[in-house]
C-alpha cells in the first residue's frame, strides 16, 4: 500500500510541466521486469494491461517526456565505485549504479530545478543515497521536494 501511495506521488511530481525526469537503460529494465511479474506471476494485470503499459513507458521515451541517460556504468571506475557502495550500504548493485549516474554520469553538473535527484520508494537506496550526498526524495515519508 505504501509503495502504491509513493507511486501517485512520483506520478505527481514528475507531470508537472516544469519538471523532465531522466533515467537510464537500467531502470527501464528494471520497470519492465516489474511489469512481467506483475503480468504473469502476480497476476495484477493483463495481458493487454501490460501491452498498455509498455506502450506508454516506449511512448514517454519515444516522446522526450523522460530523458535516457547514456551512463556507461560499465567503465571500470564508475562499476568499481557502485560495486564499493553495494557492498558498503548492502545494497544491490543496479541500486548503488543509480546512486554513482548521479554523481559521475551526465546530469551530474546541473543545478536549479535541472539539478539530478533520486527519486526512490526503496528505503535502503535512499539511505545510502543521502550517505553519499546524493539529493533523494523519498516519497513514502516524504512531502513534495522543492
Amino acid at each position: 500500500k505504501a509503495a502504491e501511495l509513493g507511486g501517485e506521488k512520483i506520478a505527481t511530481y514528475i507531470n508537472r510541466p516544469e519538471r523532465l525526469p531522466y533515467t537510464n537503460n537500467l531502470c527501464l529494465a528494471e520497470t519492465l521486469t516489474v511489469l512481467k511479474r506483475k503480468w504473469q506471476k502476480d497476476k495484477v494485470i493483463t495481458w493487454d494491461g501490460y501491452q498498455m503499459r509498455v506502450y506508454l513507458l516506449k511512448s514517454m521515451v519515444d516522446g522526450g517526456r523522460i530523458q535516457v541517460s547514456e551512463f556507461n556504468f560499465w567503465e571500470r571506475k564508475f562499476s568499481d565505485k557502485a560495486l564499493e557502495i553495494s557492498r558498503k550500504y548492502e545494497i544491490d548493485f543496479l541500486d548503488a549504479v543509480q546512486i554513482v549516474d548521479i554523481q559521475e554520469g551526465p546530469y551530474n553538473s546541473f543545478s536549479g530545478l535541472s539539478a539530478p535527484l533520486l527519486i526512490t520508494a526503496d528505503g535502503g537506496l535512499s539511505g545510502a543515497a543521502r550517505a553519499e550526498g546524493v539529493p533523494v526524495w523519498y516519497p513514502i515519508t516524504e512531502g513534495f521536494p522543492d
